[in-house]
């Protein structure tokens, strides 16, 4: 007999679909709907390559061990640990979050997310400006330009535009799609840029050029040239145009533009442009998030610590310098001397110079499922899935925040990161 259950919160990517209906039988997914196919995945390969022991490498052997005893030498090497990194954290729920950060301040080690590779340099430029921003519900019902800038939401958000940009109809655009103008600025012709309306094609690492461009154009500058970045200037002006006459604007901007020559500066000259737009009609600028708690970590360290990724605690109180707190750098210089990864796949995403590394030091790893980086680690402890088979907070790319309800049990003796944790840090407390 299957059990249907409606309004499912779908962990596959930032856009943390609310609309998923599934039907269980025998506490298994047999069938979705409305999910993407990245949604689909964690519905229905959830006990892929399955972890159900905690296992610990002893005298160059892997050993199966209880939870206990995987947790006391958990604790036994974080204390011993000079400069510990607690890593991860994008896809796990805020409650395990905040007490990573609490143990990170406990053991004063260093915490830090994903986030420091991909969108973390935009809070950087957030730190320097203001940021005119909306929720997901706003464009949909409002926006009738929509701009994806360095960004493929049909490969990497399947279901963004579909819901909330360029089909859905808002109760300000009853229309739909005919009173909506999609724009795609990038590098090479994507899929997105398939279905655009305007389609501009820019030359690699010229986008801070670009966006220069249009804030001279925008305060009545012109400047004496005839191209940028591969783009005539009368497509710029054309750009530009678009945007002052919206009646709502939405910049959706995506690692292609972190990534380019300038990086976070290319998010803070923008955010600069909106808010001048903003003088003229209303503009908004958001992240196209990844892991779908990504931004939802950010919060939560920023809440505890007032920084929101690569956090120092090794002086005693929490310090944040990119480039010298975040986890690249950190590795590149061989400061770490332990490491505890929850909830991602660092030897699978790291260059390999610096996943290298994690082979020489004591690796602990909180995942799911078997990956490159559990191979490599001294203990693996197994976790149920949030967001599947675990309750709990998670923030959408706009950064409003969601309670994902469990609708799977996970197997018998797997905990959540929440609880392991938990049970970490009260110990690494009676220890000291």
């Amino acid at each position: 007999m299957s059990k249907e259950i409606s309004d499912v919160i779908c962990p596959g990517c930032g856009v943390l679909c609310d609309d998923i209906k599934v039907n269980l039988k025998e506490n298994e997914v047999i069938t979705n709907y409305n999910a993407c196919t990245k949604g689909t995945a964690k519905f229905l390969d959830i006990n892929a390559n399955r972890l159900l022991k905690p296992t610990m490498k002893m005298n160059g052997t892997t050993k199966e061990v209880d939870l206990d005893t995987a947790i006391s030498k958990i604790a036994e090497i974080l204390l011993n640990s000079e400069s510990p990194l607690l890593y991860g954290w994008s896809a796990t729920t805020c409650e395990a979050q905040r007490l990573g950060i609490l143990l990170a301040k406990e053991l004063k080690g260093i915490v830090d997310s994903t986030s420091s590779f991909c969108h973390g340099v935009s809070l950087s430029a957030l730190l320097e400006n203001s940021w005119s921003t909306a929720t997901l519900g706003e464009v949909m019902n409002r926006a009738d330009v929509i701009i994806y800038w360095g960004s493929n939401p049909i490969e990497s958000h399947p279901r963004h535009m579909s819901r909330f940009t360029t089909v859905p109809r808002g109760i300000f655009r009853q229309a739909g799609k005919e009173e909506r103008t999609v724009v795609v600025i990038d590098i090479r012709k994507t899929r997105t840029a398939n279905i655009a309306d305007r389609f501009l094609e820019v030359e690699p690492n010229r986008d801070f050029e670009i966006i220069s461009v249009l804030r001279s154009l925008l305060n009545g500058y012109r400047p004496g040239i005839e191209t940028v970045a591969d783009l005539p200037l009368k497509e710029v002006d054309r750009l530009l145009e678009l945007i002052k006459e919206a009646d709502f604007c939405a910049i959706f901007f995506g690692l292609g533009l972190l990534m380019s020559a300038g990086t976070y500066h290319n998010v803070s000259n923008l955010l600069s442009f909106v808010a001048e737009l903003n003088q003229l009609t209303k503009v908004v600028a958001i992240p196209m998030i990844g892991h779908f708690n990504m931004i939802g970590h950010n919060h939560v360290s920023s809440w505890l610590t007032g920084f929101p990724y690569g956090v120092d605690f090794r002086r005693g109180y929490p310090m944040f310098n990119p480039g010298e707190t975040t986890t690249a750098e950190l590795l590149q210089k061989k400061e770490i001397d332990a490491m505890l990864c929850i909830a991602s796949d660092p030897v699978s995403t790291l260059p390999y110079s610096l996943a290298s590394y994690l082979k020489e030091i004591p690796l602990i790893t909180m995942d799911r499922q078997m990956t490159p980086t559990t191979r490599i680690s001294q203990i693996v402890v197994p976790v149920a899935l949030s967001g599947i088979e675990v309750s709990g907070t998670a923030y959408r790319m706009d950064s409003v925040p969601l309670y994902m309800k469990s609708i799977l049990t996970p197997p018998d003796g797997i905990l959540s990161d929440e609880m392991i944790l938990q049970n970490l840090l009260e110990l690494v407390k009676e220890t000291k």
